[in-house]
């Protein structure tokens, strides 16, 4: 970032950590939760209804949050949104604890999670549109992928730190792991809270100016969310099926998959992190051949896992998928955003980042759901996902626009 002036350096900077500490709480969610779950009692599918039911409701709210920091001003948004994840992150931890201790179980304890998730996705939503509507405000056109890639890169990040942090502190309890989450996302509000200023757009408009809804249907991008939801369906069939796979496949404790899992979404973000610096940082591949090349290494990360059980192929296949997804939504992302004015900017990242909740409403369900039946089953079908969606990105991408 040292080609940017110095105020903007310490905007995406502070943009940069607060995705960073977003994501590492996001990460431990996806890689404990079936584990805590299978420890208070929790089925499979069970687990999988609390991810969807709550992806449900962010992606309706990022809609919300996205057009309303036009109006309310992306700080403030951001601040909103992780005052959200941190105390919703304690009192959804909290209820896991009452689980442990036998106060809460069964059918209650399933419900308070799913309410307390579904709250907190309803305010956490905020944070992402915003910090994406920030960087759209002050980059230009020939610029945007980039800025974009820097969310990607920090997305990346925390999903490599958080893990790793997770894998160490799964040690002392499964739990330990997400109250970090919740105390770094509130050190990520304070940095926010004293150091960040509102984004020129939001000051220039003042606090009544004109935010129209955009919609997913819209011909100028509707192509690039299409992809992009269809292939974060297939990668959220991973993640919510991946604590189980380990634990089974390599008959893991609890506590050891966590570690085992851990080191896993390390390895897959630290490949996306170093793909994002080059392919994107310096060699500035367009749009189009980052979904092209994420969608092949999602596809090939789901054959690996389709077909091995070892350790070295779930390694091999977690890997893989990382860093297809890690290439591909940041992709889809940017070309979306250079489609409209500035003027719509803080509601089309209303609709960008919705989709990762949007895959996380069939993805979960579905995984849960086949992984019952068979544990190679959630892969398999990802290759039937993949295979028509890679065969549409190459007809959209020839078309001229």
């Amino acid at each position: 970032m040292s080609d940017l002036p110095v105020p903007e350096r310490r905007i995406h900077s502070l943009l940069f950590i607060t995705i960073v500490t977003m994501a590492m709480g996001q990460t431990l969610v996806f890689a404990l939760l079936p584990l805590i779950g299978r420890a208070v009692g929790l089925a499979e599918l069970q687990v999988g209804i609390i991810i969807t039911a709550s992806s449900a409701v962010y992606a309706l709210a990022t809609r919300v949050w996205g057009r309303r920091s036009d109006h309310l001003g992306r700080r403030r948004v951001i601040l909103i949104g992780l005052a959200g994840y941190t105390v919703g992150t304690l009192v959804f931890t909290s209820l896991f604890w009452l689980g442990f201790e036998t106060v809460l179980r069964g059918l209650m304890l399933w419900t308070a999670l799913i309410m307390a998730r579904c709250l907190q996705s309803s305010v956490m939503a905020g944070t992402m549109p915003a910090a994406s509507a920030y960087i759209s405000d002050i980059t230009h056109a020939g610029n945007r992928t980039v800025g974009i890639a820097r969310l990607g890169a920090a997305n990346s990040t925390g999903t490599i730190l958080g893990p790793a942090l997770g894998g160490l502190l799964a040690g002392i309890s499964l739990l330990a792991p997400l109250y970090f989450a919740a105390g770094m996302t509130f050190i990520s509000f304070v940095l926010i809270l004293f150091f960040l200023p509102d984004s020129p757009r939001s000051e220039g408009r003042g606090s009544h100016g004109p935010s129209r809804k955009l919609d997913y249907r819209d011909v100028r991008y509707r192509h690039f969310l299409l992809i992009a939801a269809a292939m974060l369906t297939a990668f959220s069939v991973v993640q919510q099926t991946l604590g189980f796979y380990f634990q089974d496949a390599l008959h893991l404790s609890s506590q050891q998959a966590a570690r085992q899992v851990g080191f896993a979404l390390m390895g897959a973000a630290t490949v996306s992190l170093i793909a994002q610096g080059v392919l994107v940082q310096r060699l500035k591949w367009p749009a189009w051949r980052l979904i092209h090349i994420g969608l092949l290494a999602l596809l090939l990360g789901s054959v690996a896992l389709a077909i091995g059980a070892s350790a070295v192929w779930l390694f091999a296949g977690v890997g893989l998928c990382g860093l297809g997804i890690g290439l591909s939504y940041p992709g889809c992302v940017a070309a979306a955003t250079l489609t409209v004015d500035a003027e719509d900017q803080g509601s089309l990242a209303g609709l960008t980042t919705s989709l990762p909740a949007i895959g996380s409403i069939v993805g979960p369900v579905l995984g849960t759901g086949l992984y019952e039946l068979s544990s190679h089953w959630p892969y398999a079908c990802n290759i039937l996902i993949l295979l028509p969606l890679m065969a549409y990105a190459w007809r959209q991408s020839r078309l001229p626009r």
